[in-house]
């Protein structure tokens, strides 16, 4: 940028100059001398606008001379912008990329738009390492101004999973808007790690017992979940607020986490009311999670197992403190 006004100080100084010394040298008018100046510094070959005097051709050849100058280093000043600019470009990819090969246990957001910007945003706000995969260059200037570590490619080639990391993945979001689109994301995300939590979006509800046969743990339609959610807040209006409270950013220190119990924890075995979760840690367990699809209210006498999940409430100290009991870090 300082060069390029440099540059154009410079050529406003010489042609200035040319244009005054034709009116002082040749008496010629205003308009005579910039012209003048103008075909000698940019070569075009044109002839003299009037006979010009001995003082008259110095003063030309030296114009010529700065005109020359002038224009290689106009050259070297774009050549330097455009150079500059290519490796700043590739500075930041390797740059982008080495923070995507660092992350590990981390959510994969493919598609970038309306529903993906909602749900990278969400998995942000909840401190989780995510990173977003887009193939459109539109995005690029969102996500650098958000800070989220991106991948710009087609989230449908093996290669672009492949450097956003989806080995060491531990979620993935397929959020495009083209089911067929989705479906192949999906299918490949699975053949490449086998343990991968897959969310997809289905525009088509037809659609979805395919997303579940390719591989996807769950599927969700906006339009769907839109509706049923207006709806909510339309019957039972306090009950969606308490669930926003729950589930988003709503700025109060109240949240909704599931952890699973690790088979070293001091709490496989024992009972809800022997485990004591609340006086240890101050969380409230609201549901349990034993297999897929099965779900059991807790009980007190309800025997804690290895893999269980428990879906509880309480604050991130309280839930910290949870995670710790539940995890090998809470073995005896």
């Amino acid at each position: 940028m300082r060069n390029s006004i440099r540059l154009a100080i410079l050529l406003v100084i010489i042609t200035a100059t040319g244009t005054i010394g034709y009116m002082a040298i040749e008496r010629w008018t205003a308009v005579d001398a910039l012209y003048m100046t103008l075909i000698t510094l940019t070569t075009v070959g044109f002839g003299e606008v009037q006979t010009l005097s001995a003082t008259g051709r110095i003063f030309t050849m030296v114009l010529m001379l700065l005109g020359v100058g002038s224009v290689a280093y106009a050259f070297s000043v774009i050549g330097e912008s455009i150079l500059s600019a290519n490796i700043s470009g590739l500075t930041k990819k390797r740059r982008m990329m080495r923070t995507v090969q660092q992350l590990s246990q981390h959510f994969i957001v493919c598609g970038y738009g309306r529903v993906g910007e909602n749900a990278a945003a969400v998995v942000h706000q909840s401190k989780q390492p995510l990173v977003v995969v887009d193939v459109s260059a539109e995005t690029l200037p969102s996500l650098q101004a958000s800070g989220i570590p991106y991948v710009a490619g087609d989230a449908t080639d093996d290669n672009i999973l492949i450097q956003a990391g989806i080995e060491r993945a531990q979620g993935l979001l397929v959020c495009t808007g083209n089911d067929t689109d989705n479906l192949f994301i999906v299918l490949s995300a699975r053949s490449l790690n086998s343990k991968l939590f897959i969310v997809s979006r289905s525009s088509n509800p037809q659609n979805e017992p395919k997303m579940r046969r390719a591989g996807a743990n769950k599927v969700i339609s906006p339009y769907q979940i839109g509706g049923q959610r207006m709806a909510n807040i339309a019957i039972r209006p306090n009950v969606a607020d308490f669930v926003d409270i729950l589930t988003l950013n709503s700025g109060l220190e109240l949240w909704l986490e599931d952890v699973t119990i690790h088979p070293s924890s001091p709490l496989v075995g024992r009972t809800i009311q022997a485990s004591d979760i609340r006086r240890h840690t101050g969380v409230t367990l609201v549901l349990i999670s034993r297999t897929p699809g099965q779900l059991i209210t807790p009980r007190a006498d309800t025997q804690l197992e290895a893999h269980d999940e428990l879906i509880v409430l309480g604050t991130r100290d309280q839930l910290t403190k949870f995670a710790t009991l539940a995890g090998k870090d809470g073995a005896e």
